[in-house]
């Protein structure tokens, strides 16, 4: 499932990355478009879709914004209507290697786990590796050179690659690593119904630029679900949205809290 506004050209890059996945059974691609005549336009065109893939359009009310909780709000509403019992997440800015999803769905059939995920390649917009040895998500340059310190010790990101070992550690662990992006998951249906995305930030989510897959790793973590990991990295992580962006609007209408709650 992806959401998509005002990105027409990134949309058509991520829609091309799931039309090459290797699934022998294949699969649905849904397209959530939030409200954007631009988007409407360019999925309506002849030969725009695979046949695999599907779109709807979520209309807006007048106080609705972009941010993560009209993102949540998405995704839940997608979850609800799909009739599939795993479901995963394509960001419009990212993409999937071909064996991203045969590779999840492997290992949640060799598990029997209802909660999998791979890892990432980490890149700039423009598609290079991105090596700087910081956090990207710290807009405190020092902040984030210790926080890269920090997942160095723990074995998440090694000198030198754009790799990321994302993973969810679990309950009891001490100075746990809480990194999933959610484009990473393989989750089952009745789980994510069970365990939605929350909706709800405040001004501490926002200055620590806490998103709607940060709240959702939280809540599989303290709800004590098994995870497991692939241990491959088939996302590839372009930088440069809301979670990682200090330096332009790219969205006039975003805002991490939503209006009335600032």
């Amino acid at each position: 499932m992806t959401i998509t506004r005002t990105r027409p050209g990134l949309l058509g890059r991520a829609i091309d990355s799931a039309g090459r996945q290797l699934l022998p059974q294949g699969f649905e691609h849904l397209i959530v478009v939030d409200d954007c005549p631009e988007t409407y336009a360019f999925l309506r065109r002849p030969g725009a879709l695979p046949p695999h893939a599907g779109w709807l359009l979520a209309a807006r009310g007048p106080h609705d914004v972009s941010g993560p909780g009209r993102s949540s709000r998405l995704r839940n509403m997608a979850v609800r209507i799909s009739r599939s019992p795993w479901i995963t997440f394509l960001d419009d800015d990212n993409e999937w290697e071909p064996g991203h999803l045969a590779s999840l769905l492997e290992c949640a059939e060799r598990t029997g786990h209802r909660a999998v995920h791979s890892q990432l390649r980490m890149v700039h917009p423009d598609g290079s590796p991105f090596l700087d040895p910081r956090d990207p998500w710290s807009e405190d340059h020092e902040k984030g050179r210790a926080e890269y310190e920090r997942m160095l010790a723990k074995g998440v990101v090694e000198r030198g690659t754009c790799v990321r070992r994302d993973r969810l550690d679990p309950l009891g662990v001490p100075d746990p690593v809480i990194s999933v992006d959610t484009g990473e998951w393989l989750l089952a249906r009745e789980l994510l119904l069970r365990i939605p995305f929350r909706d709800d930030f405040d001004a501490h989510d926002e200055a620590g630029r806490v998103g709607e897959d940060d709240k959702l790793a939280m809540a599989l973590r303290e709800s004590r679900e098994p995870v497991s990991c692939t241990g491959l990295p088939t996302l590839r992580y372009y930088l440069g949205g809301y979670s990682n962006n200090f330096s332009r609007t790219f969205d006039p209408t975003f805002s991490w809290r939503e209006q009335g709650t600032r």
